[in-house]
């Protein structure tokens, strides 16, 4: 499982290393082998390992292709979807494309998210943190979330 929030450099050839606390998890149980794409609702990219990821295709090819929803999911999630692989010191390449569509330029945020993380960029993930926070002040916490907090 993939947890906490990592501060985190992109250097020049767009490249971002994984932090040491997750690089024997992905090395020894997924081989180093991950898929990055970006999230289709927000401004931010996904990181899964490749086994999960392959879990969540199979998932989106099962839904009914001719649905708006599913064809949006595809294009989006499945369409941007690069295969990204750890190289000898750790680290992984963010095409630009990615990277333009996340606006991620030097300092990004990654954030475990059990089975996955997120990339984001500095800015924006205080911007979307402040948000929810705000959002969430304002709407009661259902039952099922509160009964977790206890």
């Amino acid at each position: 499982m993939f947890r906490g929030v990592h501060n985190l450099s992109v250097d020049t050839k767009g490249r971002v290393k994984i932090p040491t606390h997750h690089q024997a998890q992905i090395n020894e149980i997924y081989s180093g082998k991950m898929v990055l794409s970006i999230h289709p609702d927000d401004e931010f990219l996904l990181l899964y390992p490749l086994k999960d990821w392959q879990i969540l295709e199979e998932k989106i090819s099962a839904l009914p292709s001719l649905n708006i929803h599913t064809k949006r999911l595809k294009r989006k999630l499945i369409g941007h979807a690069t295969d990204c692989e750890l190289d000898r010191v750790a680290r992984i390449l963010i095409p630009s494309t990615l990277k333009h569509y996340a606006h991620i330029d030097k300092k990004i945020i990654m954030s475990g998210q059990g089975h996955n993380f997120e990339l984001w960029d500095e800015n924006t993930w205080h911007k979307q943190f402040d948000s929810l926070d705000t959002l969430s002040k304002q709407i009661q916490i259902p039952i099922e979330l509160a009964q977790l907090l206890l």
